[in-house]
């Protein structure tokens, strides 16, 4: 038998095509990157703003009837409605924000632990779904929507099951 390493394939050169083919495999058929979509990724971006702030909203909530209003002259669009919360979601208070180019009204709930975050907006010129469906992106559960003018951003790490009951109650408390 020959000893020397060039006439004799290691065991290591056995495994390593197959493996170089998987990997390539792997590369091929993965998500790209560009596929993302940019209003779950602002969105996204908007709730990390609003967790990393000490001070995460502007007027604290005395209920829905102290945080609409403080909206008025804040915002070039009426707030349709707030949300006042329930056992389950609580109101923690809302802000003026940015989503894309355009001003937002920010409110602020509290599931246990998990901050959510709400994003009203214009939705002119936004290609936003109609389908209400949970969105998943960098560990976190977005839900978008329009209703008439307004668009919606729903955002957080709680689960989609928990973000979706949220969204149906915010969407039918109108």
């Amino acid at each position: 038998p020959a000893t020397s390493t060039g006439t004799r394939p290691r065991r290591w050169m056995l495994l390593a095509l197959p493996l170089g083919a998987c990997a390539a495999l792997v590369l091929v058929l993965r998500p790209r990157t560009d596929a993302r979509d940019p209003l779950v990724d602002e969105a996204i971006s908007d709730h990390l703003r609003v967790v990393y702030r000490d001070q995460p909203v502007d007027i604290e909530s005395g209920g829905p009837h102290r945080v609409k209003p403080w909206f008025t002259g804040r915002l070039d669009f009426a707030v349709p409605h707030v949300y006042g919360g329930d056992d389950e979601f609580a109101l923690i208070g809302g802000a003026v924000a940015l989503f894309r180019d355009r001003k937002a009204a920010l409110l602020v709930y509290k599931r246990q632990l998990h901050t959510i975050s709400l994003l009203v907006f214009p939705s002119e010129g936004l290609a936003l779904p109609s389908d209400g469906r949970v969105r998943q992106a960098r560990g976190f559960q977005v839900v978008l929507w329009r209703d008439g003018d307004l668009g919606y951003a729903l955002c957080s790490d709680l689960n989609g099951a928990d973000l979706q009951t949220l969204a149906r109650r915010i969407a039918y408390q109108r």
